[in-house]
């Protein structure tokens, strides 16, 4: 039986998600900074097509005999105003494009989590209504089923301690409704899987008990005695 392995799950969230910032940007956000810098790059361009130093707005303001004119100021100060006025519009376009990204991202984990949970869990369940206690073939079963690379490590570990639990409990339920002597009980418990160190812990469950207890004891539900006597054991 392999060493089960456990890992905080709230540390795997943090550690872990399916896609970075920018993977969810290339593939399903905005392009805000792409977006920003080309508005800024046809700003600055439209500003020099009309300067009145060397764009259009020179040819003409020397071919009519304004140049250094009022006139020339006051074209200077519309352009430079039109221009600032983009370049705010585009910084606030910028701002709100990495709201919205910001926003769709934090959507976009909050449902991929929601979704890992969910088959992490139908995984936990499948597996550990079995006698499975393979860490590696619970992860496997768990990558193959969609759970990420390295929630998978979580999810095999809960698989094989709910498998080792439910199965301790059935040994236990078992040697209870049959009335078998703990040594019988550890030979029932390692026939279902368990190991040495497991298959003693029902020993030890099923020995802390006389058989006075346990007739006593036996009109209780599986779930009930099989907590009862696990809170005696000193393995638990």
């Amino acid at each position: 039986m392999s060493q089960i392995r456990k890992t905080s799950y709230k540390e795997i969230l943090k550690q872990n998600e399916k896609k970075s910032y920018a993977d969810y940007i290339s593939q399903s956000g905005i392009r805000a900074e792409e977006n920003y810098y080309d508005t800024i790059k046809a700003s600055k361009t439209e500003k020099a097509l009309a300067s009145t130093d060397y764009g259009v707005n020179s040819s003409k303001l020397s071919s009519m005999g304004l140049s250094e004119s009022g006139y020339e100021d006051y074209l200077k100060n519309t352009l430079e105003s039109q221009y600032k006025t983009k370049t705010e519009s585009s910084h606030r376009a910028l701002l709100s494009d990495e709201y919205k990204n910001k926003k769709g991202y934090e959507a976009y984990v909050s449902s991929y989590k929601a979704l890992q949970e969910k088959i992490s869990q139908s995984v936990i369940d499948e597996i550990g209504k079995g006698n499975n206690f393979s860490y590696e073939n619970a992860y496997d079963k768990a990558v193959k089923a969609g759970v990420s690379e390295d929630l998978a490590s979580y999810t095999a570990s809960r698989a094989v301690s709910t498998a080792i639990n439910n199965t301790i409990k059935e040994a236990v339920t078992f040697a209870k409704a049959n009335n078998l002597s703990p040594k019988t009980a550890k030979d029932y418990a390692k026939s279902l899987g368990l190991d040495e160190i497991y298959a003693e812990k029902v020993y030890n469950s099923i020995s802390t008990f006389t058989k006075e207890e346990r007739d006593f004891y036996s009109s209780m539900t599986a779930d009930t005695y099989y907590d009862y006597i696990m809170s005696k054991s000193r393995y638990k």
